[in-house]
């Protein structure tokens, strides 16, 4: 598998997954609602320093490590817990305050115009949402302990010139995906009302409940292995 070959399967197989909905797509509509098509570029910049970081293990040699049950457990509670958390959070916003449309404009996008310090923040949310929606996603994980440990494989044939074109294609295809998604959502925007605001804003919390319960439950038969 040459160096191209590696960039443009990576970028095939990384777009497949990225097309299925799950956390990191839930989290990029709830965000591209309040900041607009920006958003998409912040919570794959987030995604992609979490990936660097599990990259970097792996090309360490720390893949077997990282595959043991007891990893899977912490993983899937703890991931589990977080995305519990972020859900109810979600839902809890959308469902408390009728002017909860108007509110986030305000904050959102009032604070993309105020001061540096405030436009900081405003973009260090979703940036930061991306770091933890991947850490927190046991699925991520699986993917990354399957597919990615055979990619890494391949890609270090050629040193770290072959791990950046597996990096790139794979980042490429995430950015390409998510920031489509964001632009999409944020230009339809403006023709929801808020109460269907505020309704796609409940079914994203609800997802992220419902995955949240699913991986929970995985990580508990994990530690239930262990004995």
């Amino acid at each position: 598998m040459n160096l191209l070959l590696i960039f443009t399967t990576s970028y095939l197989v990384a777009l497949s997954g990225a097309l299925m909905p799950g956390p990191m797509f839930t989290v990029t509509v709830k965000e591209s609602l309040l900041r607009g098509g920006r958003a998409g570029f912040l919570i794959v910049g987030g995604h992609g320093l979490a990936e660097i970081f599990l990259l970097g293990l792996f090309a360490l040699g720390l893949s077997q490590v990282l595959q043991a049950l007891w990893i899977s457990a912490v993983v899937g509670i703890g991931g589990g817990a977080v995305l519990l958390l972020m859900g109810a959070g979600i839902l809890r916003s959308a469902l408390s305050a009728q002017d909860y449309l108007e509110l986030q404009e305000k904050e959102a996008f009032g604070s993309w115009e105020g001061s540096g310090g405030r436009r900081f923040g405003s973009s260090l949310r979703p940036f930061g949402e991306g770091i933890i929606v991947s850490l927190a996603n046991p699925t991520w994980i699986l993917w990354w302990f399957s597919i990615g440990v055979l990619y890494v494989t391949q890609a270090l044939r050629y040193g770290w010139l072959g791990l950046f074109a597996f990096y790139s294609g794979h980042i490429l295809a995430d950015l390409s995906w998510y920031v489509f998604v964001s632009c999409t959502v944020a230009a339809g925007k403006k023709f929801l009302s808020p109460a269907v605001y505020r309704g796609i804003l409940a079914c994203c919390g609800a997802f992220l409940v419902l995955l949240a319960l699913f991986f929970g439950y995985q990580g508990v038969r994990a530690a239930l292995n262990l004995f």
